[in-house]
C-alpha cells in the first residue's frame, strides 16, 4: 500500500467521488497491517509529521502522511473512553473509516439568522450508528457531532482547508467557540496539545492489542 500511497491524489470537487475512492483506499490501507505499522513508526522519525501530532481531551490524534501538493492528509484519531463531542464543523472535507469500536452519529441543519445578530442555530436531523469497518464522507460546512464508545480507533483522509475557521457549539448554552488552524493558534495552545512521547508509546502498544500494526 506504500507504493499505492506515494501516488495517492483526491479531487474534493465531486464529494461522491471522493467518498468511494478514499473509502476503498483506506479499506486496503487499514488491512495492510506491515504498512500502518511503518507509517505509524515513521512518525517518530519525521519531525514535521510529529509537531502535527496532538494529545487531546476527546482523541489523541497521529499524522501518519502528508501530501499538500496531492490534496490529503491521513491522521490516525485514537479516541477517549466514551466521549461525546459537542456539535461542529470543519475548516476541511474529509473520510473517515472506523477501525474498532463505534459511536452514534449525528448530523445538524444549521439555521443562520439572516442579520448575523445571534449564533446559528444547530438542530439534529439524522441519527446513525458507525461501527468498525464503516466509512463517511463530511463536507467541510456539514454540523455533526458523535458519541464514541470505549477503544474506538479510526483512520481518516482530510482535504486541504477550505476556510480559516471552524465553530463549535456548546449544547448546553447555545455558546460558540471557533478552532483554529495550526497557523493561527497560540503557543501555548499548541504547547498544551502537544504529542509526549510517552503518550505515543501509549498509543502504539494499544494499537499493537487492537491488531491495527
Amino acid at each position: 500500500m506504500l507504493s499505492e500511497l506515494a501516488h495517492y491524489r483526491v479531487d474534493w470537487a465531486d464529494l461522491n467521488k471522493a467518498h468511494l475512492q478514499n473509502s476503498q483506499f483506506l479499506t486496503a490501507l487499514s488491512a495492510d497491517a506491515n504498512a500502518m505499522r511503518e507509517l505509524v513508526d515513521g512518525v517518530r522519525t519525521d519531525p514535521r509529521l510529529w509537531d502535527m501530532c496532538e494529545h487531546n481531551r476527546l482523541f489523541d490524534k497521529l499524522v501518519l502522511h502528508d501530501a499538500p501538493d496531492r490534496n490529503f492528509r491521513i491522521r490516525l484519531h485514537v479516541w477517549s473512553n466514551m466521549e461525546v463531542a459537542a456539535p461542529h464543523d470543519h475548516r476541511w472535507s474529509f473520510t473517515t473509516r472506523l477501525l474498532t469500536g463505534s459511536y452514534d452519529h449525528v448530523l445538524y441543519h444549521v439555521i443562520e439568522d439572516a442579520e448575523g445578530s445571534v449564533s446559528p442555530a444547530f438542530e439534529p436531523r439524522v441519527q446513525t450508528t458507525e461501527r468498525a469497518g464503516d466509512s463517511y464522507t463530511i463536507h467541510h460546512d456539514t454540523v455533526h457531532a458523535t458519541t464514541t464508545t470505549a477503544n474506538t480507533i479510526s483512520l481518516l483522509v482530510r482535504g486541504p482547508a477550505e476556510k480559516s475557521v471552524s465553530r463549535r457549539m456548546d449544547p448546553n448554552t447555545g455558546k460558540l467557540w471557533f478552532g483554529l488552524g495550526r497557523k493561527d493558534q497560540t503557543e501555548a495552545d499548541v504547547a498544551r496539545r502537544r504529542m509526549t512521547t510517552e503518550r505515543f508509546e501509549a498509543i502504539r502498544a494499544q494499537l499493537v492489542d487492537s491488531g491495527i500494526i
